[in-house]
């Protein structure tokens, strides 16, 4: 006769198996998510570096994570502000609305920046500037995702330079979203957000640390013939400080602070910028307990100083060498602090980068490639002369920004003038122009489904509500005129092809030459974390990276 099992020992049984059932499959989603983007690196700085890293930085994320050698922005403009937003959303500026890192406001007849608010006020700032927030940012992101799957239980905190790099990260639920005020070099935040700075904030401001870090000269890291693949500073190519007599290593930055304003741009432009964001990113980790809950917290982390370094002295430079290998020495204190508060296989990390840069035009010019400036001002002088030609004299343009041409459609509508006529004309005669490769009308990338190369990139970054009839696309390595040195912003993969690394809780060890792009990232960790994913999201997941 068989023993039967009394119902309440079975009951319990019953419980004590799915109590481990949960706790198993909880234990499989990280305690907490750091994503940290690094501004205009380019992928090749892991492979032109590489033999310089320590082996706690990069190269351990390397070593023990998944590099996917392979992945590209898939859109036009390969910017700060789309960049960090297509990071997150899984999306292009097509669906979550951010052009560029500013663009023309029909409706308000001005330039508006990505994350401006009218509505909101700087929080811990002494200046009056215009408020912040992530309202123009229009899909959900992982930030978001994260606190509605865990109703509202998830910690979300975001730390940058710059506060587009802070805020479109953050999204729109976040607890905490902080970025550097130049003129104080305190950190600061919106009243989207908070009244007031937390305690451990004003602490942490009331330290002075940046006071302490101006007062550092920048020197080279490493003996200056260990920078074999940079180029030497006696040159025509790079820009410098203000006040900086003499091009190159060192540089006195409380001396250059003086002739530099605001007072803390000489940090900013410096690698000393990164190594005051990881004092602030290990203090939010400590004191905010990431990591230390029942819930996925996330730590966004927006790597800003490289940059103006990148810009003002160009990826060739001994600066820019020299600003990476500080940074690895970052990246290796930061997972230290990770390890130690949060615990090996607690926490899931990516890192990537918001776009990448062109070489320097003028070092091409001397080395007999093809380059060269366009100079949006000019065009647009001379696409006005030919549209008076055709259609008569009127003020048929309204604004020119970035690559893009605003017509004057009210006054084209008062001439009864057929909108598409007027883009095709003014389209074709751009395409004659010295430098550019491709034009397109807004008439096209709304009418017309592209699916290969340029093309496709150009329709991923338009939104017919912020970007203007005319999209100008140059040449390869022709740049629209600035003053910096090097710049970016183009489809071509200097600009488009940049490092995903993911490392930790839940991914694989190895790496991919697969093509991929940077909308697989969103869609990737929302599978790890087992959360929805963002609204707009389209990428594909990165399935060799997710360990079984």
């Amino acid at each position: 006769m068989k023993k039967r099992i009394p119902f309440i020992l079975l009951i319990f049984i019953l419980i004590l198996n799915t109590q481990f059932l949960l706790e198993a499959q909880q234990q499989k989603v990280p305690k907490l998510l750091v994503g940290i983007v690094v501004d205009q690196m380019r992928e090749e700085y892991l492979l032109r570096f590489y033999d310089q890293f320590g082996e706690n930085g990069f190269k351990r994320l390397i070593r023990e994570g998944f590099n996917c050698r392979n992945a590209h922005y898939n859109y036009i403009p390969t910017v700060t502000g789309p960049g960090h937003s297509s990071i997150y959303t899984g999306t292009t500026p097509r669906y979550h609305g951010i052009v560029n890192n500013e663009w023309y406001d029909r409706k308000l007849k001005r330039k508006v920046y990505c994350v401006e608010d009218t509505t909101e006020k700087l929080v811990g700032a002494n200046t009056i500037k215009k408020g912040v927030s992530p309202r123009n940012l229009l899909s959900s992101n992982l930030a978001d995702e994260l606190k509605i799957s865990t109703n509202q239980k998830s910690k979300v905190i975001s730390v940058s330079f710059k506060d587009r790099s802070a805020i479109l990260p953050a999204g729109h639920m976040a607890d905490g979203v902080y970025w550097v005020d130049l003129d104080s070099g305190n950190f600061i935040s919106s009243s989207f957000y908070m009244s007031k700075l937390p305690d451990w904030v004003i602490h942490f401001n009331n330290q002075k640390k940046a006071f302490k870090y101006i007062e550092n000269t920048w020197t080279l890291l490493r003996p200056e013939d260990s920078y074999s693949s940079s180029i030497a500073y006696d040159n025509n190519y790079e820009g410098s400080f203000i006040g900086k007599v003499k091009p190159g290593f060192p540089y006195n930055l409380k001396e250059l602070s003086g002739t530099n304003p605001p007072q803390f741009e000489v940090i900013y432009t410096s690698p000393f910028a990164n190594d005051l964001l990881t004092d602030f990113a290990i203090d939010a980790i400590k004191q905010e307990g990431l990591g230390m809950g029942n819930y996925t917290d996330f730590l966004a982390i927006s790597y800003s100083s490289t940059d103006p370094i990148g810009h003002k002295f160009g990826p060739l430079s001994k600066e820019i060498n020299d600003t990476y290998l500080r940074l690895d020495e970052d990246i290796a204190r930061l997972l230290d602090i990770l390890d130690k508060q949060v615990g090996k296989g607690n926490y899931t990390l990516f890192l990537t980068a918001d776009h990448g840069v062109s070489d320097i035009v003028k070092y091409l010019s001397d080395h007999k490639m093809p380059t060269g400036f366009l100079s949006l001002d000019s065009l647009s002088k001379e696409a006005s002369i030919s549209l008076n030609r055709k259609f008569g004299i009127g003020n048929w343009i309204e604004f020119t920004i970035n690559n893009q041409i605003y017509l004057n459609r009210s006054f084209i509508n008062e001439k009864n003038i057929n909108l598409v006529e007027i883009q095709n004309q003014l389209a074709g005669f751009l395409r004659e122009q010295k430098g550019i490769a491709q034009v397109f009308t807004s008439n096209q990338l709304e009418e017309q489904d592209f699916t290969q190369n340029i093309s496709i990139k150009v329709q991923n970054g338009f939104y017919y509500k912020r970007c203007g009839d005319i999209i100008i696309v140059s040449e390869p390595t022709w740049l629209f005129e600035k003053k910096e040195s090097a710049s970016h912003g183009t489809g071509y993969t200097y600009d488009t092809h940049v490092p995903i690394i993911l490392f930790g809780a839940g991914i694989k060890k190895g790496e991919s030459f697969d093509n991929l792009n940077i909308t697989d990232l969103a869609p990737t960790i929302s599978t790890i974390l087992r959360i929805k994913l963002p609204s707009a999201a389209f990428g594909n997941i990165i399935t060799k990276a997710i360990a079984e």
